[in-house]
């Protein structure tokens, strides 16, 4: 899903902007490696639905970026939506237990190793798009990449439907969720947005984002330490100690300590919290301003908003989890 960062990788080197989705697929790949744990999708331990819901979630980070209008967001539309295909067709291929003719089966390949396909002559448009991009820098214009997201779509829905008797629907990403107290939370806003309750969808991505950040990571308390001990001055570190009020306790000004003590405190969390952040702070700060203006909103734009936060949260989750800040 990189996820790649804004400036940064997984190995902290800095990379490209703006190339978040790569990095996520990266991290969420990692994970099954190093964990081995299989998504337990209606009971189906089958590594091709896996690997669909990790389509998927490139389908969708190709949707994101198809929202913007800057020339490498819509390059980069394009590479995940032929990268989302190629996963699916070889999962389909994997299915059917096809024996290759080839050694080495490329896009238009898979393709053709497998009979009644939808769309066919469409995905082969995508694909030739994907190599002008890939190996000639082209920028598809806004209505191809508008024309292929629609495409890719309703390609993946006929496939999981036709070919794995799974709805795209149900292919939820909370799936990946290892808590599952965040699990549920997640897998709530990703039925409400099912249903296209893009306000309750939004609203409950923000209760997961609070439920993840205090209570299941509890990313406050950690900034707390960092606060205290990471280049802290002695002063600082003095009115943070636990027992500094207690020889203000009888004195007037009492109160008065207190609150300058914890405004302190929380200046220092606020400014430590966000480095846990990491690539998705400016992610965060467009989430809160979305949660704030529901009521703005068209209906297109609720749709692209809750999809928007429910990545955010999916992804910032799947960030901490794989750091092993969940518990």
């Amino acid at each position: 899903m990189a996820c790649l960062g804004n400036g940064q990788s997984l190995g902290g080197r800095p990379v490209m902007p703006n190339v978040r989705p790569q990095l996520c697929v990266e991290r969420i790949t990692f994970y099954y490696k190093r964990t081995g744990n299989l998504i337990d999708m209606e009971k189906q331990k089958n590594s091709e639905i896996r690997r669909l819901v990790l389509a998927k979630m490139l389908f969708l980070h190709g949707c994101i970026h198809s929202s913007r209008k800057d020339n490498v967001s819509r390059m980069l539309a394009i590479h995940h939506f032929d990268n989302a295909i190629e996963i699916a067709l070889r999962c389909v291929v994997t299915k059917l237990g096809t024996k290759p003719r080839k050694k080495q089966l490329y896009f238009e390949d898979l393709l053709e190793e497998i009979n009644s396909l939808p769309l066919k002559d469409q995905m082969i448009g995508l694909h030739r798009v994907r190599n002008a991009v890939q190996h000639q820098g082209d920028i598809p214009s806004m209505e191809s990449v508008i024309k292929y997201k629609g495409y890719t779509q309703d390609f993946f829905k006929a496939v999981c439907s036709d070919k794995f008797s799974v709805p795209y629907e149900k292919l939820f990403l909370s799936a990946l969720i290892e808590n599952e107290n965040l699990r549920k939370k997640l897998l709530k806003a990703e039925e409400a947005f099912g249903r296209e309750e893009f306000k309750l969808c939004i609203k409950l991505c923000d209760d997961a984002f609070i439920s993840v950040t205090f209570e299941e990571a509890n990313i406050f308390q950690s900034a707390g330490m960092l606060t205290g001990y990471w280049g802290a001055s002695e002063e600082l570190k003095m009115v943070l100690a636990q027992d500094y009020l207690q020889k203000y306790r009888e004195k007037d000004y009492y109160e008065l300590a207190k609150d300058l003590r914890g405004a302190i405190l929380q200046w220092g969390q606020a400014t430590t919290g966000m480095q846990f952040l990491d690539e998705y702070r400016m992610d965060f700060l467009k989430h809160r301003q979305i949660v704030e203006s529901l009521e703005d909103f068209s209906v297109k734009e609720l749709n692209d908003n809750a999809q928007f936060s429910l990545n955010f949260v999916m992804s910032l989750s799947l960030k901490w989890q794989e750091e092993g800040m969940l518990d």
